[in-house]
């Protein structure tokens, strides 16, 4: 059975944004920055907050200081992705049916979490997105990373199955990477 729900609590695991079998300070403190800039990109694109805003830097700050990095990498990497030309789509609410954060969603009895999940309106096609931020340039070349977008998407898919149901990794520079 697949069940998407409400969070009741963070957390992204292994692999959040160090390639796989990765390790070491460097490492660690990438997965840091990953995470703080997930979080911050959950809070920043809750439905009350809409479009840039004033609120931002402190959303960073706050995100910064729970996972130990620095609040200017934190909202750097997370307002570019917010306003590239290639994510902005995902996160106007004028063009979505309906949008989540950190969505868990239950796949052959494992709980698995999906960054953002989007739906667009009709008039703009009505697909679903599966959205997986990577702070890499090139997550697409991982083959880890890709299974794991693809399963997202094929649970998402089996929800409703005459549902077009696309996936795509966000990068840190704002791309949008889709996979088939």
């Amino acid at each position: 059975a697949i069940i998407i729900g409400n969070r009741e609590a963070w957390g992204r695991g292994a692999g959040t944004e160090a390639g796989p079998n990765q390790n070491g300070e460097a490492d660690a403190s990438q997965r840091r920055l990953g995470r703080a800039v997930h979080r911050f990109l959950e809070w920043a694109a809750s439905p009350r907050r809409q479009g840039a805003d004033s609120s931002w830097p402190e959303l960073a700050h706050n995100a910064a200081r729970e996972f130990g990095v620095p609040g200017d990498a934190v909202l750097t990497l997370g307002s570019t992705i917010l306003t590239s030309e290639s994510c902005a789509r995902f996160f106007d609410p004028r063009g979505l049916r309906w949008s989540g954060n950190e969505v868990p969603v239950s796949d052959a009895g494992e709980v698995l979490r999906i960054d953002r999940l989007v739906q667009f309106e009709p008039a703009q096609g009505g697909q679903w997105w599966v959205l997986d931020y990577k702070l890499a340039h090139r997550p697409d070349q991982l083959p880890a990373y890709r299974q794991q977008l693809l399963r997202y998407r094929d649970a998402v898919a089996s929800l409703d199955p005459m549902a077009q149901v696309c996936c795509a990794f966000v990068t840190g520079d704002g791309q949008v990477i889709e996979i088939q």
